[in-house]
């Protein structure tokens, strides 16, 4: 431990490394050195003489929390004391908890943890002893899982999970069915007996799913205060990304820390983005007067230019309910960030593409850019801009807007009507029909590919026979969708709002926890399909941007190759590039229209919009579509967000309205059957 030194640290860091004993709360800025000073911290500990058996490190992804414990060791020269340092994820840490005390709360300590797809299937068994096979206009499994979840992270509280009542009835679960998910308020006490059979199964087979990791960690530590051996063993608690937690998770380390009050906790208000999944705002807010702690500032941004975070300083601080702060930096100056002004989604897509041709002659990478929205609908456009131009791309938010599942079942109706001989989209679409699975599906499109040219319809005889009663309504509503197509000219963007009007809106609410963002989506695809008149061109359009992406996976394999990045703002926390673009900037895209309804939800859209601002590290390029796609409704002004940036904080563009390039096949549509 010869050389430990933390002279390479600011003087704000170094005070927060150095503090002694007690509560206290880091407010670290973006880009600020956080996990350094988390780092210095845990090894300064253990250079004092603090054993490192006694600190508890928790982050939100073990990799966060690995990553730490192996620089302490490296900072000590010790490799040894990292190890013994108690640290992970507050699961991960809980399920440590709770094999070595389960008797105490009548588990064995050999109970097994469900994943999330074990917990859908108990979630499926709990449906077929409640209520036998699920009702057509019943939430499936994966909807009820996350309802379950959202209503535990939300709501739950410490007098809850110590009254037996609780476990019956969760009381709160109505509140969150009412106010998210009103479709599904009719079917409330059905749906609160499917979740006492599910915790009753749960108790009964010995296991427990994630949230049970906190919820029994808790309900432990409320029983048995400090008495348990690990609680008395660990003597100093770090914690990464507070702003994060949710009041179970608080109130988790309001128990450990009860003995000693050795609890530091870092963050940023100004970066809470995930009320949406039951991330508590109030929890950092509240933190100084719940323990009387010590309050450390680090605004020092070593990420940004000035210029960048002068404009990020001036959005944050319309935020109202804040711990008031002001980023600087000590690099070089740079660009002012540039917000362009055009006139709809497709002319954005080709400004960006034009930008990002630019800056590669620039010599910036693709691997140095990327490109951020509120929502992934945003990104749909500029994938198949970025397809034509031959700009690889990883889309980081998750699956690509056109391999989604909604998009998938949509597309898979109009495969059909183009080509009435492709099984893969015959079974898709056939299992989206109750009480049909790939067994009748099978059967079913066995039939017709021997029928052939024979037409769809409610005579079809040995077709009907196969129809399950259950499913017999949704199929007849198909084939007079069908027969509607066939009579009429139609183009691909009517053809998908009939299928949804008339089809595909019940089976989505059903089926998904987001139905209302999947909703959105829809409604976007039914806007880009109007930009073709012939549905093989749309189709043509669709695989070709579908072939064209590269996945995460394959940019982790080829860690050399030049890609963009695409990503939601939310999955972009945490990184940064040379040239960031935040396209969207209209009112009811960002801010929200889901968000306009009260001044915390526009707060935290506000937060959102500064986390995007702050990923960037020399460019910033924001632009504003006049005409928003109709998801959003049509004419809309500028984002309220642009509005507040002052003049002189950003260059302006604004560009003339100019034709699409992409958007002009007038052709008309050939139907098959």
């Amino acid at each position: 431990m010869s050389n430990w030194s933390i002279e390479s640290l600011n003087p704000n860091q170094r005070k927060i490394v150095d503090h002694k004993s007690g509560p206290a709360l880091v407010i670290a800025g973006a880009g600020s050195g956080k996990t350094r000073v988390i780092t210095h911290r845990v090894a300064q500990l253990i250079h004092s003489g603090i054993p490192a058996s006694s600190i508890l490190l928790l982050t939100f992804t073990n990799k966060a929390a690995n990553e730490i414990a192996q620089r302490v060791g490296r900072a000590l020269k010790n490799s040894t004391e990292q190890q013994k340092i108690i640290h992970g994820t507050f699961h991960s840490v809980g399920s440590r908890f709770l094999r070595r005390n389960a008797k105490l709360l009548n588990y064995k300590n050999n109970f097994s943890i469900l994943d999330s797809s074990d917990s859908r299937d108990l979630i499926k068994a709990s449906l077929a002893e409640t209520i036998g096979k699920p009702w057509k206009y019943f939430p499936k499994a994966a909807v009820l899982q996350n309802i379950f979840s959202l209503s535990f992270n939300r709501f739950c509280t410490q007098q809850m999970i110590l009254d037996s009542a609780y476990h019956e009835r969760n009381f709160h679960l109505e509140q969150l069915l009412s106010a998210d998910y009103p479709h599904f308020s009719e079917n409330t006490e059905t749906i609160l007996k499917v979740l006492s059979t599910y915790r009753r199964k749960k108790k009964r087979g010995q296991v427990m799913d994630f949230d049970d990791l906190l919820e029994n960690w808790l309900e432990l530590l409320l029983r048995n205060g400090e008495g348990l051996p690990l609680c008395r063993q660990i003597q100093y608690i770090l914690v990464d990304e507070y702003q994060d937690t949710n009041q179970v998770q608080a109130n988790i380390l309001y128990r450990l820390s009860l003995s000693h009050k050795n609890l530091m906790v870092v963050g940023d208000d100004a970066q809470s983005i995930y009320s949406w999944r039951g991330a508590d705002f109030g929890n950092m807010l509240e933190f100084p007067e719940r323990y009387q702690a010590v309050t450390y500032y680090m605004e020092e941004n070593y990420r940004s230019t000035p210029e960048i975070l002068e404009a990020a300083n001036q959005s944050i601080n319309f935020n109202t309910c804040q711990f008031k702060k002001n980023l600087y930096s000590s690099l070089a100056e740079g660009e002012k960030p540039l917000v362009h002004h055009v006139w709809a989604a497709q002319d954005e897509a080709e400004l960006v593409l034009e930008n990002i041709l630019s800056f590669r002659d620039q010599e910036i990478s693709l691997n140095e850019m990327s490109v951020l929205y509120r929502n992934h609908v945003q990104s749909a456009a500029l994938q198949v801009v970025l397809t034509h131009a031959g700009i690889p791309f990883v889309v980081h938010s998750g699956v690509k807007f056109f391999e989604q599942a909604h998009i998938k079942d949509v597309t898979a109706f109009l495969k059909v009507l183009f080509n009435p001989l492709d099984e893969i989209s015959w079974m898709r679409l056939l299992r989206l029909l109750p009480g049909i699975g790939n067994t009748t599906a099978h059967r079913i499109f066995s039939v017709f590919h021997s029928q052939q040219a024979v037409r769809l319809t409610k005579e079809n005889v040995e077709l009907q026979k196969l129809i399950p009663g259950k499913a017999l309504e949704s199929w007849n509503v198909l084939l007079e969708i069908f027969q509607q197509m066939l009579e009429e000219s139609i183009t691909p963007s009517h053809m998908i709002s009939i299928l949804y009007q008339s089809f595909y809106h019940d089976v989505l609410f059903n089926s998904f926890e987001n139905a209302s963002q999947r909703e959105t989506d829809i409604r976007y695809l039914e806007e880009f399909a109007g930009n073709y008149n012939k549905l093989d061109a749309f189709l043509n359009e669709l695989s070709l941007v579908g072939s064209s992406i590269i996945t995460e996976h394959e940019a982790e394999q080829q860690r050399d190759q030049d890609v963009l990045t695409l990503t939601t703002i939310h999955q972009a926390k945490g990184l940064e590039w040379s040239l960031v673009f935040v396209i969207g900037l209209t009112e009811g895209l960002f801010p929200h229209q889901r968000s306009l309804g009260t001044k915390e939800q526009i707060e935290e859209e506000r937060r959102l919009f500064y986390v995007a601002m702050t990923r960037a590290k020399r460019h910033l390029l924001i632009t504003a579509p006049v005409i928003s796609s109709g998801y959003s409704g049509g004419m809309s002004q500028r984002s309220r967000f642009i509005n507040e940036l002052a003049e002189e904080a950003v260059n302006t563009e604004i560009h003339p309205r100019d034709e699409y390039s992409f958007g002009n096949q007038n052709r008309t549509t050939q139907f098959y059957f």
